[in-house]
């Protein structure tokens, strides 16, 4: 899941949109709902307490952020009108005037005062903004924000969608107390499996093309490109690569892509799993090269960092992992462990075609190594709240540093502060790296900021609490009477601007 450093990082040299073939755009718009199929069902409508890509991708329409993300890394204002550094750790930001929330009350400073605070108050989006120690309302349209980290650091966390602005309000019959700002507000939520939501026509920027938009989740793959071709759906997120054949030769579809801010990962529980040479052993096992092929028809890029290329802080001279089996059965039999007496493991995923796949083929990789893996699929919520726990060997994870800057890649996934549900799964507790952290988050120095996550870089590579797999691209299928979708490297796409041919 924001940042200033005078016109900051370049992400979007990566994006890599296709389109099979150019439309007529009517200025006039003949559809009025539009349905897109996500293949997990959104956990919730408070951005503040889960990040998982679903609930992102839903609460993307519902709500707006102070500061949004350039196309170059810049930081571009949205519900802010501008902001002040004034000093170090002091920040200035003024709103603009006349934005609406979704029960018609003006947005002013006191009410993003206490949406923060919501922030600061959850355990998942707390991580985002902790360094915040003080918030001033100076005026209705105007506050102050005093940190112990630099505020470029802030702002580039403030295009976090779980930093979105929301206001509670009495809870109504569908259990909804959160009103947005945003281009669409909540219809009807149930449980999650069907969303409706409905045109905002106070939304700041522009009254939405459409009038209804649906999230329906359709958890199989085929599935959701079958429902693509009959008409059920508009848009379907998540294509596998081996789809896409299908979807460039079926007249009337189409699909974009583009490299996404996220990454696919192996998190090493390293409260169970001390010894770093059993780490090492269990990296050399495994054959990404083939699970690429087999799994993404080569559609992924081997990854080398925790931070995909595109994140500021990702240092290009990362981590080079190539299959080395002879090697990893060496360290393993110099352990004490072969074929007769393997070491036996629980690995961790989440319900999902895909991750069955990669599973089964590290499983297979490893039992050659002299390890005995279990494969553990669960639920996507059930699997982030057993894996909080530490309970677990390994995991294999996905991690979108929707920020754009190394800070939302490393301080979580790696800071000791941030075991458990925050995101560091690998119960890792390095001082040198909590250091390198904290100095990176307080320095405003770009280049000091690089030398810091550059030498954290090299730690992870050395002790290994996390297995880079592939920088993940993302596909998204589409009708191909629709455009103006433009891609958003965090999967977050916003679709009120969506334009229909006739």
């Amino acid at each position: 899941m924001k940042k200033i450093f005078a016109c900051i990082f370049c992400l979007a040299l990566f994006f890599a949109c296709e389109r099979k073939e150019e439309v007529d755009v009517s200025t006039e718009n003949h559809q009025q709902t539009v349905t897109v199929a996500l293949a997990y069902k959104p956990k919730s409508f408070d951005p503040s307490k889960h990040t998982d890509s679903a609930t992102m991708a839903v609460t993307k329409q519902i709500y707006s952020n102070l500061f949004s993300l350039g196309e170059k890394g810049d930081i571009l204002p949205e519900l802010a009108e501008s902001y002040e550094i004034v000093s170090d750790t002091v920040l200035e930001i003024r709103l603009k005037k006349g934005i609406l929330f979704h029960d018609g009350t003006e947005m002013k400073a006191e009410d993003v005062i206490a949406s923060l605070q919501r922030n600061l108050d959850s355990p998942v989006s707390h991580v985002l903004i902790s360094p915040i120690q003080a918030m001033k309302k100076i005026d209705d349209y105007q506050m102050e924000i005093t940190s112990n980290a630099s505020p470029s650091i802030l702002l580039h966390n403030f295009t976090h969608g779980a930093i979105a602005i929301t206001k509670e309000v009495p809870m109504n019959e569908d259990q909804v107390n959160l009103v947005g700002t945003g281009p669409f507000r909540v219809k009807h939520w149930g449980n999650g499996e069907k969303v409706e939501l409905e045109a905002f026509e106070d939304f700041f920027v522009q009254k939405p093309n459409f009038q209804h938009l649906i999230f329906t989740t359709i958890p199989e793959n085929a599935n959701r490109v079958i429902a693509l071709e009959t008409g059920e759906i508009d848009l379907a997120y998540d294509i596998i690569p081996s789809d896409l054949t299908l979807l460039t030769e079926e007249k009337g579809l189409t699909y974009i892509s583009g490299l996404s801010f996220g990454s696919d990962f192996l998190s090493i529980n390293t409260e169970r799993m001390k010894d770093v040479d059993i780490r090492r052993a269990l990296s050399l096992a495994i054959d990404r090269t083939g699970i690429n092929e087999a799994v993404f028809e080569g559609k992924q890029n081997l990854a080398s960092s925790i931070l995909p290329p595109n994140v500021f802080g990702y240092s290009p001279a990362g981590l080079s992992f190539s299959q080395n089996l002879k090697e990893a059965r060496k360290i393993m039999k110099e352990k004490g462990y072969d074929e007769k007496h393997p070491l036996s493991l629980k690995m961790y995923i989440y319900e999902e075609p895909s991750r069955r796949q990669i599973s089964e083929i590290i499983q297979a990789n490893l039992k050659e190594a002299f390890m005995d893996v279990e494969v553990v699929s669960l639920e996507v919520s059930s699997f982030l709240q057993f894996t909080a726990q530490g309970k677990h060997d390994f995991l294999l994870g996905l991690w979108y540093v929707s920020s754009g800057d190394a800070d939302y890649g490393y301080y979580p996934l790696l800071h000791s502060s941030s075991k458990g549900a925050p995101g560091n799964r690998a119960f890792y507790d390095n001082p040198k790296v909590d250091h390198l952290l904290d100095d990176a988050r307080r320095t405003p120095l770009e280049k000091q900021r690089l030398k810091d996550y550059a030498e954290v870089q090299k730690i992870v590579e050395k002790e290994l609490p996390i297995f880079p797999l592939f920088y993940k691209t993302y596909f998204i299928g589409i009708r191909n009477h629709i455009s103006n979708l433009g891609f958003d490297p965090r999967g977050s796409h916003s679709l009120y601007h969506l334009q229909f041919s006739k």
